[in-house]
């Protein structure tokens, strides 16, 4: 009934996720240039004027290189509502970059840069171009429909080519930074020429095998780098130019022969050889020289990282971060006799530190509001095994115990400014130690055995990263290293001595600073590469993050099992260890001065970028309807506020109809639809055309968590349908009137991990009430319902489901209907990558496979359903072909038994069925997933049970 009005909310959830809203409560500012509009929340107008001043220069570069020269203007947002480093870029419905202002604090392949928001700019101004050009038909077409999705053509091909330019272009060799020639890059890259290259049927689709998300940037960025130096800089520019014309999309293998005269298979095994040339002999020298390495510690690798050993009185323990991609991040803990416990469910990206008594501390990123996701102070009681949240919205990226275990150094962080902080043993503020140089970026610390020193690894401007000592008591910095090399990861052992990670010769290996002296020693000699340690005792095995083709893992270094060779500083490192205090030496990053010019800065506008930038025509032909009309949708440039408007013309019914819906940041929903409804007599005939009018309010609040989520959704829907013709002879109908109030509670805790076949460990709830009295419906009573989904986990990959609905109506109600195999997911759902657009409100029918839909057994006023599925993983295959582009992701099995019942007082006759599925996950258009299900299910039930088969689209739950 209220499929309109849902179809909309979902477009706006879908709006939603491509665009990025920020948080409307925040106040936000615009200063405007000659090509640009910046958004920024008051406070960060010194930021937004260097970003404009950056995106102006990247502005004059990149439309040049790309040969594109936009229309409008571009508008860049400037979002703290993240401690993460990244930005995003879309075209639809303007050109549009959201540009997160945290930087990178850490090695995880953004490390590499002279200036972090010029690397971010150039990458994301490059998709800007890239995305809107267009040429030949789509460039003429948008004269007349705008700014239509489909008339985008560099929108529609593998992410590799659109990720692979943008890392091409942020990349400078001659400057040493961006991803293209880090070091970070050529360790992933030699890890996957030892293994085994990928083949384009699998770098074309999104994967969760690892390299995972990074693979389209890693084999993207390779292969620019491949085309530029093989076949010229002029071919990668032709191969932009000539696949821009394309009306059609998807014709990569034909733009490839345009350009390069040959198909992309070949054009890819090329690419392949060139890979080992420049990589297998980096592979051979590291091995000639003896591959010192730890032995894997953690059972699987993927995420895994973050250590700390410790030692007792009966041996050594060890705590890690475990993430494996099948299941959450999990705290780990290996006793003294190697038994491994699961401890506690982590978020991504969480970070430790270990005290004997005071326990373990940690970082991770949680919601602060619905909109922002910054990074806490946790302190996990060994003793007691409870997890403690310390801060909330704290913004400490990295905490460390104090030898004391009373009190706690800190890093904290704030729109790109960054300050060492004393806190107490609570996590409350004591003492701002240390406050950074705009620009001046503070990354991992350790805080020094005897208490006087915490040593980090940190960015200054033309120094880039490397490794410094903090005197407590003098507030003073001494520089460890020096030099363009990336230092990271420095963690202090028993003794007092330092153990980093350092990048030589496009490896990162694991280095041993002794304090006394000012030695350094190495000790790795990897393939892939060594960050984060921790030593419990002096000449104790290292536990280690090491880097290999399957991700990242923790190893555990034995010292009296490799020969620690001391290095020539000068010869190897390039006078990068230093013992005294630094001087600038040639071996520095290219110093930015942006000469900024003043803006002057206004209130934030929606108006302006609100209007429709595009249309397309709708058409809908049958025996009964000639319906033509149009459609468009906007957003304003924060994403705050979204709208789709809808308008049609029936020619046969000569009627009207419209549908126009608005959402304002997933907070309030307003939508109105107009419906023309034909009902027909006994014979066929038609009987009475009846104009239908809804109209429907919402209010949304949102409590979240990473781990779980809660909604409560409040629904006011006047939904009245009245005739508004009738046949000759035909009988007149009163207008039928079906008014909703509702309230709704929504909680999930499962959870869908990269390499999970389903939902797991967790539940998802919905528990509605609905009344239809208090509006004066037709329809009489109230309606509760509790749909309870509980998802176990039975193996690595295997789960069971259970399912329990339960809905309970009183008076004359909409009736509960029973049967059939659920619906197939709409072209909504497909955008929506699979996710269910289910309704909340008003939801009466429920699948009840063996059985067809509409049989007056299976409807009631009231209804139960228990469902149970075991769903078996069968294989991942991640591959798929080019023409058309449609590839497979993963399938599973399913056996599946369900119950239920639909009645008026008490339930009768349960009605049972069972079945098995075989689930493929299906990528289309590259990007684009469908889950489909083929099975067979039978009815127990003699009288209206039936074996049926069936195929559809969409989970089952």
């Amino acid at each position: 009934m209220k499929k309109w009005i849902y179809l909309f909310v979902g477009c706006l959830l879908l709006f939603n996720k491509s665009v990025y809203a920020v948080d409307p409560d925040l106040d936000w500012k615009t200063i405007e240039s000659e090509h640009l509009y910046v958004h920024y929340a008051e406070g960060n107008k010194a930021l937004a004027e260097r970003a404009l001043t950056i995106a102006e220069k990247a502005h004059l570069r990149l439309t040049k290189e790309l040969d594109w020269y936009p229309i409008e203007k571009t508008h860049i947002v400037l979002s703290d509502e993240t401690d993460q480093p990244n930005g995003f870029a879309f075209p639809v419905f303007f050109n549009r970059t959201v540009i997160f202002l945290a930087p990178p604090t850490s090695v995880n392949t953004l490390e590499d840069f002279d200036d972090w928001m010029t690397t971010l700019i150039v990458h994301e101004y490059t998709h800007i171009i890239h995305l809107d050009k267009s040429a030949g038909s789509p460039e003429s077409l948008r004269n007349y429909f705008g700014r239509f999705l489909f008339l985008f053509p560099n929108l529609f091909q593998p992410s590799w080519v659109i990720e692979g330019l943008a890392t091409h272009k942020e990349t400078d060799e001659k400057r040493g930074v961006g991803r293209g020639q880090s070091a970070m890059f050529a360790s992933m890259m030699r890890a996957e020429v030892a293994k085994g290259l990928q083949p384009i049927s699998h770098v074309n689709f999104p994967v969760a095998t690892w390299p995972a998300g990074t693979t389209r940037y890693l084999y993207g960025v390779y292969f620019m780098k491949f085309i530029s130096e093989v076949y010229g800089e002029d071919k990668l520019q032709l191969w932009i130019e000539k696949y821009s014309n394309n009306l059609f999309p998807f014709f990569i293998n034909t733009n490839a022969n345009k350009t390069l005269g040959k198909n992309l298979m070949p054009l890819w095994s090329e690419y392949q050889q060139w890979l080992r040339g420049k990589f297998q002999p980096q592979i051979e020298d590291i091995t000639a020289k003896g591959i010192v390495a730890g032995k894997q510690f953690s059972k699987e690798a993927y995420r895994t990282g973050s250590v700390q050993s410790i030692a007792t009185a009966k041996g050594e323990e060890v705590y890690f971060v475990q993430n494996s991609g099948y299941k959450r991040s999990h705290l780990m803990h290996v006793d003294t006799k190697g038994n491994r416990k699961v401890l506690a469910d982590l978020n991504n990206g969480a970070g430790l530190d270990l005290h004997a008594k005071a326990g373990l501390l940690l970082t991770q990123n949680e919601f602060c509001n619905y909109f922002t996701i910054y990074s806490d102070i946790y302190h996990y009681d060994v003793k007691n095994n409870k997890l403690q949240r310390l801060t909330e919205c704290g913004r400490f990226l990295s905490a460390r115990w104090m030898p004391d275990g009373e009190q706690i150094m800190a890093v904290h962080h704030e729109a790109g400014k960054f300050e060492l902080q004393l806190l107490d043993k609570k996590a409350a503020f004591k003492e701002n130690l240390w406050q950074a140089k705009r620009g001046e970026i503070l990354g991992q610390i350790d805080v020094s055995p005897d208490g006087r020193s915490v040593v980090a690894s940190l960015w200054r401007k033309g120094d880039g990263w490397n490794i410094e000592r903090f005197d407590i008591a003098s507030k003073h910095w001494t520089k460890l290293t020096r030099g363009v090399s990336i230092a990271a990861n420095p963690q202090y052992t028993a003794n007092g001595d330092i153990l980093f990670s350092m990048e030589v010769n496009d490896v990162y290996n694991l280095h041993q600073y002794k304090t006394d002296t000012g030695d350094v020693t190495q000790l790795t000699n990897l393939i892939g590469g060594a960050f984060q340690s921790s030593q419990a005792t002096t000449d104790g095995p290292i536990y280690y993050a090491g880097y290999s083709a399957e991700g990242f893992a923790i190893y555990k270094l034995e010292l009296d099992d490799t020969e620690k060779k001391a290095i020539d500083i000068v010869e190897l490192l390039d006078d990068t260890i230093i013992t005294e205090p630094f001087t600038l030496t040639e071996d520095h990053l290219q110093i930015f001065d942006y000469t900024i010019t003043p803006h002057k800065q206004r209130d934030y506008g929606a108006w302006s970028s609100l209007r429709p930038r595009w249309w397309f025509p709708t058409f809908e032909f049958s025996d009964q309807r000639s319906q033509y009309g149009v459609q468009t949708a906007g957003s304003d440039a924060l994403a705050i506020h979204n709208y789709f408007l809808a308008a049609n013309y029936d020619s046969k019914l000569e009627k009207p109809a419209a549908s126009l819906s608005y959402s304002y940041a997933s907070r309030y929903f307003l939508s109105y639809t107009r419906l023309n409804e034909i009902f027909l007599d006994i014979d066929g005939n038609l009987n009475s055309v009846s104009g239908r009018d809804v109209v429907s309010a919402a209010f949304a609040l949102h409590d979240r968590k990473i781990q779980n989520q809660s909604d409560f959704l409040f629904s006011i829907i006047y939904d009245k349908t009245a005739n508004n013709e009738l046949i000759n002879g035909s009988v007149n109908i009163e207008s039928f009137e079906d008014h909703l109030l509702g309230f709704a509670w929504l909680y999930n805790s499962a959870d869908f991990n990269p390499l999970s076949i389903s939902l797991n460990d967790g539940m998802n709830v919905r528990l509605v009430a609905e009344d239809s009295d208090l509006l004066g419906s037709d329809f009489a009573g109230q309606i509760y319902t509790l749909d309870w989904r509980q998802y176990i986990r039975t193996g690595r990959e295997s789960t069971i489901a259970l399912r329990f609905v339960q809905g309970w109506g009183s008076d004359q109600p909409r009736p509960f209907r029973l049967g059939g195999e659920g619906a197939n997911q709409d072209t909504l759902e497909v955008l929506l990558n699979g996710a269910s657009s289910e309704g909340v409100f008003d939801r009466r029918k429920y699948a009840l496979r063996g059985y067809k839909e509409g049989q007056p057994q299976l409807i009631g006023r009231r209804a139960q359903l228990l469902s149970a599925e075991w769903r078996i993983p069968i294989q991942r295959i991640e591959r798929g072909v080019m023409t058309p582009p449609v590839g497979i992701t993963q399938w599973f099995g399913s056996i599946f038994a369900e119950t239920g019942s639909a009645y008026r007082n008490s339930p009768d006759t349960y009605y049972s069925s069972a079945g098995i599925e075989v689930t493929a996950d299906i990528n289309v258009f590259y990007n684009l997933l469908l889950r489909t299900r083929v099975g067979y299910a039978h009815g127990f039930d003699s009288d209206i049970g039936e074996d049926r088969l069936y195929l559809k689209v969409g989970s089952s739950f």
